[in-house]
């Protein structure tokens, strides 16, 4: 059973040799926990996968707990570079730009939405704080963001009748990530790309509307 706080964190291999090992048993996890989810998955099911003894497994990770914040760590360092408005973007975006942006997030959920379900169910279940801590400052990254957007809109005159950015921000942020997690997280196989586009579409109508008022 886990306990409340991560344990000390294992200094990377030194070697060629162990650095292979820690991948394999990093690639062992994702296939692992994406297809358990967080609670079932036992220290057996990865070293399994990997073809890697117990051993060798906890020369690199302490326990489960250890290896799904590597896990998920590297997947949020990558989602950090690949989201996000595009350098030279106007601030003023038209309605067809928000649902290109919304297609593009719900295009990038699916080819990840194991891991980012995995990750929302490890925050809510496991009796490791950390899950939770990590999850909701990731999640407040991408609010703050949004928020800023909407108070640089404001202050150029861009919008009007919102007073509270930083609720309208979380709304829409909340709106999207719902929608993502049920209709994509939870779905039994792999969204079609007609999907992933519908609501991508949907999504970029509805933040369209709340900030611009109708389409022109």
């Amino acid at each position: 059973m886990s306990t409340a706080a991560l344990p000390e964190t294992i200094p990377l291999p030194p070697t060629r040799k162990g650095q292979a090992t820690r991948e394999r048993l990093l690639v062992a996890g994702e296939k692992v926990f994406g297809d358990k989810g967080y609670e079932p998955v036992r220290v057996a099911d990865i070293v399994a996968e990997a073809g890697i003894s117990h051993g060798l497994f906890y020369r690199h990770f302490a326990d489960k707990d250890a290896i799904l914040t590597a896990i998920l760590a590297r997947l949020n360092d990558q989602l950090r570079h690949t989201s996000g408005r595009e350098a030279g973007d106007a601030i003023v975006p038209t309605q067809s730009q928000l649902e290109t942006r919304n297609i593009l997030f719900f295009r990038e959920y699916c080819e990840h939405r194991k891991l980012l379900r995995v990750s929302r169910e490890a925050a809510a279940l496991s009796a490791n704080a950390s899950f939770r801590t990590d999850w909701l400052n990731n999640r407040q990254r991408y609010v703050a963001r949004t928020c800023r957007w909407i108070e640089g809109l404001k202050a150029g005159g861009h919008v009007h009748g919102i007073i509270d950015a930083a609720s309208i921000a979380e709304g829409l942020s909340a709106l999207t990530e719902q929608m993502a997690y049920v209709q994509i997280g939870l779905a039994e196989a792999d969204p079609a790309e007609e999907t992933v586009e519908r609501l991508g579409r949907a999504c970029g109508l509805i933040w369209y509307r709340t900030l611009f008022g109708a389409a022109a």
